[in-house]
């Protein structure tokens, strides 16, 4: 805690043997720890040397901290510079020195990580390359390796940067939908993201954020759902209102759901929210307020969000009351988890208030009460109680499956079916991807008696929509073992195709930078695996590709050495189940 802390323990473990009135050193002493102590806790904000813009130009923001993603909030804020292009010159947010460097296939990408004095570290995702002597480094190892994915680590003296100095260039490199920077600034621990905008990142908004939907969730007695409705909130003046002013619904007690979105004034895009509070008759009932972001609790934003709505629209709900799985610490208040209680006699009054990341407000305002009519929630139609907190295992004759504790976030009235096609196929319904997994699921299916000759292509898949999602699987006997985070409709799938080599340009010249190639397998795979895997030759020297997940590209940069010298191409690509294509080009003038 810092080199006073133990002088000052020896000395109050001598008072005891002075023979004067010690009281008063006593309490000076501990005056003077007290001081240390509040020093010690705020001396790294209060000292923090203030981060700046990591781009050049003015900010366009794409992605906002804290927004609700698909089994997470977001940890950083996207950014592009008006221009948006490939290249632009990325900078550090501050002094400091480079401490580590990744190149992902997914995920981040090419990223550099800054170290700076304070603790702090600031993360520049998807960039299409670093700065020069750090490019040449990383070149060189990845060359010697003939690993395209690496992770470095670096100490303070190799790689020291000045805020400002050019640390890379803006890309599309790992998983993303377009070309930005992701940028991140997290805590001395590493595992706790912080706000950008609260961090010394300046953004100009004057626009108030949005509300774009209200439900109302009528609940039993163990905060279950029975029925839900919706309406839309209207601007009226300064502040949002319902139609009519007042709602009923034929309920006993209910929980809301809020839709809201952010957006500036110089661009398109929307964000999030920052904070939210609701006051039910004028007492503060809940508020959920986000300025950092644990990472060891982030997929817990599945039991935040109305999942559902998620799942079959893609509309974002935050949900304003708790269920027993929810574990994040973002509720300063939640009394009686949000539970509005209802009366037919007296409406009651509900405020809403909203507040994105540069303070501007919304409000709604309504009232609520108990309808007459209490509406029959229709039956649930389930085969199994899953009672929140415990595991479950089904098995039979050619499936067995098993939810651990945990697994769900809520008591869960789980359906399982089993249905064969006319083509000989068996489909498995899991429950339904309405429902969100905090945690994987072991699943095994019995493979046909004639499949022992190809038991290596088989694959476990489930499908949304008209997508399959494979999530590989090793043969154990007679079975297909597999683990997946979603429930649904899976079955076995053979296996036997070889991935797509489309080449996007109509040939390889040797005045081109680089070689795009579309890379494509049968089956899609699910988040947790990896598919498709390559290996990439110009003669018989290995060569690094870059892949973007987007558009299933892979772009292939050989350099001027191999591009003057070099005569053929090769490229060969294979999936998880061994089917591999080869691809070959002559490299011409």
């Amino acid at each position: 805690m810092g080199p006073g802390f133990p002088i000052v323990e020896s000395r109050l473990r001598c008072l005891p043997a002075l023979k004067v009135d010690t009281r008063w050193y006593i309490r000076a002493e501990m005056s003077r720890l007290f001081t240390l102590i509040c020093f010690a806790v705020v001396a790294v904000p209060l000292f923090a040397q203030p981060l700046g813009s990591p781009i050049r130009h003015p900010l366009v923001l794409t992605g906002g901290f804290g927004e609700l993603r698909p089994d997470h909030f977001h940890a950083g804020v996207d950014l592009r510079s008006k221009s948006g292009h490939v290249g632009d010159p990325i900078l550090a947010a501050g002094n400091g020195y480079i401490s580590r460097v990744l190149t992902q296939r997914e995920g981040y990408g090419r990223a550099v990580y800054i170290q700076h004095p304070d603790g702090r570290t600031t993360i520049y995702a998807h960039l299409s390359g670093f700065m020069p002597n750090l490019e040449a480094n990383v070149d060189s190892i990845r060359h010697a390796t003939q690993q395209e994915e690496i992770d470095l680590v670096f100490s303070s003296d190799k790689y020291p940067v000045k805020k400002g100095e050019v640390i890379g260039f803006m890309g599309q490199t790992g998983r993303t939908n377009g070309v930005h920077l992701h940028y991140e600034i997290r805590d001395r621990t590493g595992f706790v993201a912080l706000d950008p905008v609260r961090n010394g990142l300046h953004i100009t908004d004057k626009l108030p954020p949005i509300f774009n939907g209200l439900k109302l969730y009528a609940l039993d007695d163990k905060l279950l759902p029975l029925f839900e409705t919706e309406t839309i909130p209207v601007k009226r003046g300064t502040i949002y209102k319902v139609k009519g002013d007042t709602l009923s619904i034929g309920a006993w007690r209910v929980g809301l759901g809020i839709a809201v979105e952010d957006r500036l004034v110089e661009n398109r895009f929307r964000t999030g929210i920052r904070s939210m509070q609701i006051h039910i008759d004028n007492e503060l009932v809940y508020s959920f307020e986000i300025d950092q972001i644990d990472f060891h609790l982030n997929r817990y934003i599945n039991a935040h969000l109305d999942y559902g709505e998620w799942a079959r629209t893609g509309r974002r709900f935050h949900r304003c009351y708790q269920i027993p799985g929810n574990r994040l610490p973002f509720y300063p208040e939640m009394k009686k988890a949000g539970l509005i209680t209802l009366s037919q006699k007296i409406a009651r009054k509900v405020d809403v208030t909203i507040q994105d990341a540069s303070g501007n407000k919304s409000i709604l305002q309504f009232w609520i009460k108990r309808s007459t009519i209490m509406k029959e929630p229709p039956p649930r139609l389930f085969q199994y109680r899953i009672p929140f907190g415990e595991s479950f295992t089904h098995t039979d004759k050619d499936i067995s499956f098993t939810i651990p504790a945990g697994g769900l976030y809520e008591t869960t009235f789980f359906q399982f079916s089993r249905q064969e096609t006319e083509a000989g196929e068996v489909l498995f319904q899991i429950h339904n991807p309405e429902t969100p997994l905090h945690q994987f699921i072991s699943i095994r299916l019995a493979l046909p008696n004639a499949a022992t000759s190809l038991s290596n292509k088989w694959i476990g898949v489930y499908q949304i929509g008209d997508q399959y999602f494979s999530c590989g699987g090793k043969v154990h006997g007679n079975y297909l073992v597999f683990i997946s985070r979603q429930l649904g409709t899976y079955q076995l799938l053979l296996d036997t195709l070889a991935p797509q080599v489309i080449p996007l340009q109509s040939k390889l010249s040797r005045k081109s930078e680089a070689w795009s190639f579309q890379i494509r397998d049968n089956v899609q795979a699910a988040d947790h695996i990896r598919n498709l895997n390559w290996t990439i030759h110009i003669d018989d020297q290995w060569v690094p590709g870059e892949w973007s997940t987007a558009d299933e590209k892979l772009t292939i940069r050989p350099g001027k050495r191999l591009l003057a010298a070099g005569k053929k191409l090769s490229l060969t690509v294979w999936d998880d189940r061994g089917n591999v294509m080869e691809w070959e080009g002559a490299i011409e003038d």
